[in-house]
């Protein structure tokens, strides 16, 4: 009958099984398993106590060639899942919400004329305001309709440029856009209300309320559900999983802030795509991903209801949808039972 003998030695994460005629070796990560079996039927005829010591030689020879890259396990290079990147982004205290400083109170009107190849959405990025600011500013009635060679008048403060009208008062016009009268006051320079001139252009800051309404609004004017929040097969690799969101299925259209906030990461985010984190006052944080375009920057406050990106079809998606999660306090919220 053949003999069978089984001895295993661990150091830290790596493990040896020694049987009769192989070595089992192990090296554990924190996301992956490495397994490597060798053949030693060259080492049957060795004694026991030989037998240890070679082994124990052998996984001393192999832990230093796994650590050669590392000095110490605090070095060790980690390659997190696409899930652990995005639990560890949603996570961090660099994506927590903090109150916006004080706004300057001097309004500076920039004039950007249009080159080849932008869009609105890229020069509302790039000067940190909404495309709301911009076509309100201009009288625009499209996010797409922009010509080369178009000069846009773009303030460095949110709200619109207004032209008042032959025989208008301030206080139609504070009603009309929601806005404070004090703040339009200061920001314009204004002593007295009552002696206004003609087409005299003013700024309205704040020309629409923060919230338009309490609890959080669906970010696309789409409202069908293509994957829930809960436990499912996954579309692309297969196996059981659990979404921590809602796959809305649209194409590709606007994605608008579900609720106030600040925009807390913009970009790459693995088999997530293009994606977008904004966060809000009292512990709530939202996931806008597998976008086409973004259109807001990192730092931005961004009102309810105001665009921040176009839906898509990039990183790990079989067709153009919105992935969208919601937060409280770092615990997933089913997002389908918090929309209005």
């Amino acid at each position: 009958m053949r003999k069978f003998y089984s001895k295993t030695y661990k150091i830290g994460r790596l493990s040896l099984s020694v049987l009769v005629d192989e070595v089992i070796l192990l090296y554990r990560t924190n996301n992956k398993v490495y397994l490597k079996k060798f053949a030693t039927g060259w080492m049957s005829g060795i004694k026991k106590p030989l037998l240890a010591l070679a082994t124990v030689i052998l996984l001393v020879i192999m832990y230093s060639a796994f650590m050669t890259n590392s000095n110490n396990s605090e070095n060790e290079v980690v390659v997190l899942t696409d899930e652990q990147k995005k639990e560890q982004i949603l996570q961090s205290s660099e994506t927590d919400y903090t109150d916006p400083g004080e706004e300057p109170h001097h309004v500076e009107i920039i004039t950007h004329v249009v080159r080849q190849g932008e869009s609105l959405s890229r020069i509302a990025k790039k000067y940190g305001v909404s495309m709301e600011t911009i076509c309100g500013s201009n009288n625009l009635q499209s996010y797409e309709l922009i010509n080369v060679g178009m000069r846009l008048s773009i303030p460095n403060k949110e709200g619109i440029i207004y032209k008042l009208k032959r025989g208008e008062g301030l206080i139609p016009v504070v009603r009309k856009y929601k806005a404070s009268l004090d703040k339009l006051l200061a920001v314009n320079n204004i002593r007295n209300p009552d002696f206004i001139q003609p087409n005299q252009m003013i700024f309205i800051p704040d020309a629409k309320p923060v919230n338009l309404i309490r609890g959080f609004i669906w970010p696309t004017s789409v409202r069908r559900i293509t994957s829930g929040y809960g436990w499912r097969r996954h579309p692309i690799f297969g196996g059981r999983h659990f979404h921590k969101g809602i796959d809305v299925g649209c194409r590709y259209v606007w994605v608008r802030a579900t609720k106030y906030g600040k925009i807390t990461y913009t970009g790459w985010l693995g088999g997530y795509g293009r994606a977008v984190i904004i966060s809000h006052p009292g512990g709530w944080k939202s996931l806008y991903a597998h976008l086409s375009r973004i259109s807001v920057r990192r730092g931005q406050y961004v009102k309810q209801g105001q665009v921040v990106a176009r839906s898509g079809n990039t990183g790990h998606s079989t067709g153009p949808h919105l992935h969208f999660e919601l937060m409280k306090n770092g615990s997933h919220k089913n997002p389908y039972r918090l929309l209005k």
